[in-house]
């Protein structure tokens, strides 16, 4: 991937109340970080949340290596990055109801970083593999509400096969996540239908940063190169702290 362009859609081709409000929003962020005028609000929109879970990612990194005990650290390093992944369901989905099926949009985030779809295939579907075991879409769900709430709010039966924390697992995910946002960010290009989830997805124009980081992050380097997303995501140490 070379320099970020627009995505296919300047402006959703679907109705949304909400949608000329908040394009002025996306548009204000982008000026206020000096970001390129003619980006469309849709482009401004899809940058912020890859410079979201761009800050997600470097919060693994420094909880990982902040503290001897992967014990404490582990599982809650494990929430952060599902947060990402939740994240990039809600916009695939184009998911509006913050109080909707508990699951459902990180779901679709594990569904889209197993196989690029648009999260129709079997929540059984097998996402990632480590030495300890395979976890499927639904035991990843369960593992996150253990690592965000204490407990398996959405899926009760216990993770098949996992007794114990599985301290490769966040690292196996990684360029599974990596591949899946550039995926995700190629398909914008040419997706109708992906253009007017995302313009959907309820999503806060919260803060600058991440669009200032993702922008900064696609121009060239210092030997005048462009880096794909993949690259970019996959540049974290996530390295457990030694003791």
């Amino acid at each position: 991937m070379a320099a970020p362009v627009n995505v296919k859609l300047q402006h959703p081709t679907v109705h949304f109340r909400h949608w000329p409000a908040e394009s002025a929003k996306w548009q204000d962020l982008n000026a206020a970080v000096g970001g390129n005028p003619d980006f469309c609000p849709l482009t401004i929109k899809a940058g912020y949340v890859l410079g979201v879970i761009h800050d997600l990612c470097e919060s693994i990194a420094i909880l990982l290596r902040s503290s001897p005990n992967p014990a404490i650290t582990y599982l809650p390093a494990y929430g952060i990055l599902t947060s990402g992944v939740d994240l990039l369901g809600r916009c695939i989905s184009g998911e509006r109801d913050t109080g909707g099926r508990s699951g459902s949009c990180i779901e679709t985030g594990f569904r889209w970083i197993a196989s690029g779809d648009d999260g129709k295939t079997s929540p059984l579907m097998i996402v990632v593999e480590t030495r300890a075991a395979r976890y499927s879409v639904t035991d990843l769900v369960a593992l996150r509400n253990f690592a965000v709430h204490g407990q398996a709010v959405a899926h009760p039966q216990p993770l098949r096969g996992v007794r114990d924390l599985d301290y490769e697992l966040v690292h196996a995910l990684k360029p599974l996540l990596a591949a899946g946002l550039e995926r995700y960010w190629n398909a914008l290009q040419n997706d109708d239908g992906l253009c007017n989830a995302l313009a959907k997805a309820n999503v806060l124009a919260f803060r600058n940063w991440p669009v200032f980081r993702i922008w900064s992050m696609f121009e060239r380097d210092a030997e005048g190169d462009y880096h794909s997303i993949t690259e970019i995501f996959s540049g974290f140490v996530w390295r457990i702290a030694e003791s």
